[in-house]
């Protein structure tokens, strides 16, 4: 009976994390935006996680070497410095590949942490016993990476969660404290708290920018009910970050036609060209609003304005997916008021599948750093010219 016994600061954790992924998770089922949350939140984990492991990265930094946009440096940025950015956000890739593309041997790593949640969890709650799994696994020498994938797929097993939510895997417990089980459980069920709570956070934000898009959309099209623009929204709040030769691909439409409406969607400020790049061969990328700082830290030039004086204020850019009151006022009348979630939009009636193959295309280039990173490591070239062929015994990618 020792074992099932469970402490009264832990049974007061566990009620707080519980009732927060179960918030979550219900807010997922049957959520439009889910793929586009997945994609957000593994990457905001994988930030989390390399922090947790003394690398510090930022999350749209992350997102544009994600796509393969080029980072602007800053005006005292030394090499030494540029290369361990360079080396964080590389590892923070690779961290979520283990969520995102796993190969076959996180894949078996991932199995053995999972078992070795199973062979923890006798007559223990599901959170405690992920707690413990991992202080177990840990003690033991064991992957961090292969243990912090193996949690959401363990409460899930359990029956805790629908979705396997990759956000909630209680890393931040890794950091630096006590290692006495109780403390260590404490610690975890704290972790997986505010990771779903700060999730949901980002979820509502999301469904919030798309409901304010939907409106802005729906004021300008009126009545034509054969108007693609409202598509092109949900496609927009769907996706990671979206081209213009996706979007034709996705709404069946030509390319100039794409090229249009999110031409129209930026006059409106409801999307945004991240990449700020121009020209018919440039390779643009869009997103809502909110994704706009991806802009500044790439190397991409500028547009400039035509409008206003010299020394014009600069635009004011928000935290990524931070909840925003519509008044300081009401911030300050209400401080522990949660914010109210809002109303559901009906389902996009364009075909998900072409969304499907936006995130694969997206795990691909998770996929195709990995083995980039690998053929370094070894000493091999990069890329491989013509007639050129594989060094013995390597494998080709």
């Amino acid at each position: 009976m020792a074992d099932l016994f469970v402490s009264g600061e832990t049974v007061a954790a566990l009620e707080h994390a519980a009732i927060a992924v179960g918030r979550l998770d219900a807010a997922l089922a049957g959520n439009p935006l889910r793929r586009a949350w997945t994609f957000w939140s593994e990457l905001d984990a994988a930030r989390r996680h390399a922090e947790a492991d003394g690398r510090k990265v930022d999350l749209f930094r992350l997102a544009a070497h994600l796509h393969g946009l080029p980072l602007r440096l800053g005006d005292t940025t030394s090499a030494p410095e540029r290369g361990r950015e360079i080396a964080g956000l590389n590892y923070a890739i690779e961290l979520r590949s283990w969520m995102a593309a796993p190969d076959p041997e996180q894949v078996r790593l991932r199995d053995i942490a999972v078992d070795s949640l199973r062979n923890c969890g006798s007559g223990q709650p599901a959170l405690v016993a992920a707690a413990r799994g991992m202080l177990d696994w840990l003690a033991g020498q064991g992957s961090r990476p292969a243990i912090r994938t193996a949690v959401p797929l363990f409460l899930r097993e359990r029956g805790v969660t629908i979705h396997a939510l990759a956000a909630v895997t209680g890393g931040d417990a890794l950091r630096s404290g006590s290692d006495d089980p109780d403390g260590f459980a404490v610690r975890f069920l704290d972790a997986v708290r505010r990771e779903a709570a700060d999730s949901r956070d980002m979820l509502l934000t999301m469904e919030r920018e798309w409901r304010d898009a939907r409106t802005k959309v729906g004021r300008r099209t009126g009545a034509r009910s054969t108007s693609r623009l409202p598509a092109a929204v949900d496609l927009l709040a769907a996706a990671p970050l979206l081209s213009i030769s996706a979007l034709a691909e996705a709404l069946d439409c030509s390319i100039e036609g794409a090229s249009r409406m999110l031409d129209a969607l930026v006059q409106l400020e409801v999307a945004a060209e991240v990449t700020g790049r121009t020209g018919r061969g440039a390779r643009r990328l869009y997103g809502l609003k909110r994704l706009l700082p991806i802009r500044a830290v790439t190397t991409a030039p500028q547009r400039r304005t035509t409008i206003g004086q010299r020394g014009r204020p600069k635009r004011v850019l928000t935290a990524p997916f931070a909840e925003l009151t519509d008044s300081p006022s009401m911030a300050e009348a209400t401080p522990d008021v949660e914010p109210a979630e809002p109303a559901r939009l009906a389902p996009a009636s364009f075909d998900f599948d072409a969304l499907d193959r936006l995130v694969a295309a997206a795990d691909e280039r998770t996929r195709n750093v990995r083995r980039l990173l690998d053929r370094i490591a070894r000493g091999y070239k990069p890329v491989l010219r013509n007639g050129e062929t594989e060094e013995p015994g390597t494998s080709t990618f």
